[in-house]
């Protein structure tokens, strides 16, 4: 498994979600998060506070996301 997560590139953004079948970029809740990366919670937590997973983006007091093109460069890499 690849050692660290780097933020990809727009143009690698913009690929992943094209091979996707996505037109843009939007933020993905766990449930998805999880269907998508196949990752439980736990193991995400531990990959992403050890620099290895996406960083989740805060999006309220108790609630977060992830970029879907974070998730699907991550996906790539593994």
């Amino acid at each position: 498994m690849h050692n660290s997560f780097t933020q990809p590139t727009p143009e690698q953004r913009l690929q992943a979600l094209q091979n996707y079948g996505e037109r843009a970029d939007r933020l993905v809740r766990e449930r998805e998060r999880q269907r998508i990366t196949s990752v439980s919670r736990s193991t995400a937590w531990k990959l992403e506070r050890a620099g290895r997973f996406p960083l989740r983006k805060s999006i309220g007091p108790k609630s977060c996301a992830w970029l879907l093109s974070d998730l699907l460069c991550w996906i790539s890499i593994r």
